[in-house]
């Protein structure tokens, strides 16, 4: 039975160029591209020069009822001037979750500087969010903030 042997490998090639198809697709597939870094800048409110003092993944405690991933990313930043606006902290902590993703890679690449004289700063935007009507909020960690970080990083050699 020539015909159902070609059809199987013919279902299984489909197969495999599907899975291929899915497996090159970014993970904001679907989502709006983020602006220009350029205009994110212009639009930021707050823009902080920083180093990671601390980098964090895991389990967030939240509970949920669906498949969501409850994984969280907490950076712990140090403040060591404000570019654009007024913030007057010395330490900053922002969460970001892995959807929408975010700049994860340069974050723990610039957190193994730390200290490496005058090479582990970057630029980022402190955007905070508002927790409803709850009068609480945090500084969100995505990839449509205003980030900057040494080309060393962006563009590895």
């Amino acid at each position: 039975m020539p015909g159902a042997s070609s059809s199987a490998r013919m279902q299984t090639g489909f197969h495999a160029i599907f899975i291929l198809l899915v497996l090159s697709l970014r993970p904001a597939v679907g989502m709006p591209r983020c602006p220009p870094q350029n205009e994110l800048l212009a639009k930021a409110k707050v823009v902080v020069e920083a180093s990671v003092k601390s980098l964090f993944i895991g389990e967030s405690g939240l509970i949920v009822m669906n498949e969501f991933p409850t994984r969280m990313i907490r950076a712990d930043l140090e403040i060591r001037r404000v570019i654009k606006g007024e913030f007057a902290g010395k330490e900053v902590t922002v969460y970001g979750a892995m959807f929408p993703p975010g700049p994860y890679r340069e974050l723990s690449l610039m957190a193994f500087l730390a200290g490496y004289d005058g090479h582990d700063t970057f630029e980022w935007e402190l955007s905070s969010y508002e927790l409803g009507d709850t009068g609480m909020s945090f500084f969100l960690m995505s990839d449509c903030i205003y980030h900057k970080f040494p080309d060393f990083i962006t563009n590895p050699q």
